[in-house]
Parts: C-alpha cells; structure tokens; sequence
C-alpha cells in the first residue's frame, strides 16, 4: 500500500504539472500495483483496498480527461464499476464489505454521471469518430480480404 500511496502521489503532482505522459504512466503502475495486491489487503483492511483501486481508476480518468481523451476516461469509470461488480458478486463477501461495495459502486457511478453530463457532447463526438475510423479502417482491408477469397 505504501508503494501505491508514492505512484499515486508522484502522478497527482506530474498531473498538477500537465505532465499527463508521465501522470498517466504513474497512475497506470499504481493501479497495478493495487490490483495485484488486492486479494491480500482486501482480506487486511478492506476499505483501503477497494479505496487504491477505485482512486487509481478515478486519478486515470481525470488524466484523461486532461488529455481531452474522452473514450478513454469513460472507460476508466467502466472498468472500476466493472471491478466492483466482480468483488460484490463473491460468494460469502461479508455484509459490511458488501455495503463498502454499494457505497463505492454509488461513489464512482456519481462522477460517471458528473463526467458524463460535463463532457457529453465531446464524448458522443468521440465514439463518432471513433466508429468512422474503424469503418475507413475496415472498407480499406475489404479489397485485400476479398482478393484473398478470389473476388
């Protein structure tokens, strides 16, 4: 836990700094380094567990969101509903653990509405995009594919 309080640290303030490369690239090993020590701090002290991980999703949405990378933010509040939903459905996770859960999942779905509502627009402008893109990407293979079957 100590190790990911420093990356956490050392990329807020390389955020603070806009030095989002470096920022994203810490909150990146400090989500890591949380996820892989789960299981053991969970079972120590379960609301600091949950608490890193969850930070670690949030730090690198809001990078993102610097970044003007609205994809990939949203996807970061995804990817930590996405992670408490696989620790809530545990088979004896003991109530109090089961309310941290709730409280966590109602915390993050919140500043996904929050990011949702502020950034909206940009962010369906940029799943748009994101589709034509692939769409150009995928016409541009079409003649190799068929080519291949003798079309």
């Amino acid at each position: 836990m100590i190790y990911w309080q420093h990356l956490t640290r050392q990329a807020n303030e390389a955020h603070s700094q806009a030095a989002y490369s470096d920022a994203l690239e810490l909150a990146r090993k400090a989500l890591a380094c949380a996820e892989a020590t789960f299981k053991n701090d969970f079972a120590n002290d379960a609301e600091s567990a949950v608490s890193a991980v969850i930070v670690s999703y949030l730090n690198l949405a809001e990078i993102s969101i610097s970044m003007k990378e609205w994809l990939v933010a949203n996807a970061y509040f995804e990817r930590g509903v996405h992670f408490l939903q696989s620790i809530i459905v545990a088979p004896n996770l003991q109530p109090e653990h089961r309310e941290l859960i709730e409280k966590t999942a109602s915390h993050i779905r919140f500043e996904w509405e929050l990011f949702s509502q502020t950034y909206g627009s940009k962010l369906a402008l940029a799943k748009r995009n994101h589709r034509i893109n692939w769409l150009k990407q995928h016409a541009q293979l079409e003649p190799q594919w068929q080519a291949g079957y003798g079309y």
